[in-house]
């Protein structure tokens, strides 16, 4: 499906603007809708690799997502179907979507609406967080037997007692 192919065929730095430049078209067209945090603007981190996907977080002032795009060759179901991904945090589901120019990619909702926050600075690190916690640093091959509870408040320090001793 050459629509699948429109974004795999960027490098990393194009993919980051081009997703930037998507998100920033809907934050104009989100803007009036009271879910709309305007101390908060459209942020892109920087692509992280898993198997034959490249992944972002996204930070919008209505949302924030991680994004996962395929490598070309990989045909994605229609939109609006879930894909699960097995990563390093465990199964995730990414629900496949489009741009308007036929590029396709699947989204992961982190945080709607962005109320919670006040701080762009703060806003970002929690994206560059939660891509941490789903990716981890390990190889595909070593994350069989890896399971992560990735939750808002854990991920914001806000987790009581686990288990194994944390905190």
């Amino acid at each position: 499906m050459i629509a699948d192919a429109l974004l795999s065929d960027l490098d990393d730095e194009e993919l980051v603007r081009r997703l930037e430049d998507f998100w920033r078209a809907a934050d104009n067209r989100m803007s009036a809708l009271p879910v709309h945090n305007p101390a908060l603007a459209v942020m892109v981190t920087p692509i992280r690799r898993f198997g034959r996907f490249r992944f972002a977080a996204v930070v919008t002032p209505w949302c924030m997502a991680v994004v996962a795009v395929p490598d070309t060759g990989i045909k994605l179901p229609p939109d609006g179907v879930t894909l699960r991904l097995d990563l390093p945090a465990g199964e995730v589901d990414f629900v496949v979507a489009s741009m308007e120019d036929g590029g396709r990619y699947g989204t992961a909702s982190l945080f709607s609406p962005m109320d919670e926050f006040d701080d762009q600075v703060i806003a970002e690190e929690v994206a560059m967080a939660a891509l941490d916690e789903l990716l981890g640093e390990t190889e595909p091959s070593e994350t069989a037997s890896l399971s992560i509870n990735l939750d808002r408040r854990r991920l914001l320090g806000f987790g009581r007692g686990t288990s194994d001793g944390g905190s």
